[in-house]
């Protein structure tokens, strides 16, 4: 492969290649596109100068999607340095479950997931999107398990109060 070379061709290639992908990782970390570039950016310096330790034990995708991913994380706990993250003794799971009525476009959902407060974005995201447990969340961030659990009930109750304020959809809460 050209980039272990530090091919400069091989990785304009490889950037392309994964460009529009990882863009949208990033985009549902930060708060607009232009932030999202700044931490992919940062990523791709980092899946570059790191390729050489790529095992291929899972495909290369994935690989380049946990570099985002955790780039991201770096960017957010470079930006909450100073804030503390609240931290919340007991365990929060009557949280709210929503089906929204209707369709509404994934470009829409990225640009209201973004008006979140920084937390609940990323513990939404790192939980809802990628799969990741409470325990590994709490891990990431420095926080309780309570703290990740808490964060999550209030982006999903955001996520529903902004739905109703700018969708004319109707959303069904279960019980």
């Amino acid at each position: 492969m050209g980039c272990l070379q530090n091919d400069g061709r091989a990785q304009k290639v490889l950037f392309e290649k994964y460009y529009s992908d990882m863009l949208a990782v990033c985009v549902r970390y930060t708060k607009d596109t232009d932030e999202a570039k700044d931490v992919l950016q940062d990523a791709f310096i980092k899946v570059f100068s790191r390729i050489n330790t790529y095992t291929r034990q899972g495909t290369l995708k994935s690989w380049i999607h946990s570099i985002m991913i955790h780039t991201a994380l770096d960017h957010y706990r470079a930006m909450k340095r100073d804030l503390k993250l609240l931290e919340v003794e007991g365990e929060k799971d009557d949280f709210i479950e929503a089906e929204v009525e209707g369709t509404i476009a994934y470009e829409e959902i990225l640009q209201i997931i973004q008006k979140l407060p920084d937390t609940q974005r990323t513990v939404f995201n790192l939980y809802v999107m990628e799969g990741y447990s409470h325990k590994e969340i709490a891990e990431e961030l420095g926080t309780t398990e309570g703290g990740s659990k808490w964060h999550l009930f209030e982006a999903r109750k955001n996520l529903k109060t902004l739905l109703e304020q700018h969708y004319p959809i109707k959303l069904k809460e279960y019980a």
